[in-house]
């Protein structure tokens, strides 16, 4: 039991140390760079088995397409990994605590979940 503690107090260090990475100033500056620490964060995701930080991170970078265009961003990052950090906080979500999770994040972008 303390191993699975410990792990996970391991893995979730890991995560938030990678989620700093991901700044607005970084992604207005280095989008490419940006995408590629986005990439890095949902690949450990996945293989830790954090669903709700890898179904956000593919959103994230879905929404931030656009931006990445438009040179807007800030508030888009700095909504989903306010997101990222609560799913991880929060322990093992199920898929209806990560809907919403990413409901909240489009309603804070003043879109429709």
């Amino acid at each position: 039991m303390a191993m699975d503690h410990d792990k996970n107090l391991l893995v979730h260090a890991e995560m938030l140390s990678l989620l700093e990475d991901l700044t607005a100033d970084l992604f207005t500056r280095h989008p490419v760079q940006f995408l590629m620490h986005l990439d890095h964060v949902r690949q450990k995701a996945a293989q830790h088995g954090l669903t709700a930080l890898h179904d956000l991170s593919c959103a994230m970078e879905s929404t931030l397409q656009p931006a990445a265009e438009t040179g807007g961003g800030a508030t888009i990052v700095h909504s989903y990994v306010d997101a990222m950090q609560a799913a991880i906080s929060s322990g093992p979500l199920n898929a209806a605590m990560t809907e919403a999770l990413m409901a909240n994040v489009a309603l804070r972008l003043g879109g429709q979940p």
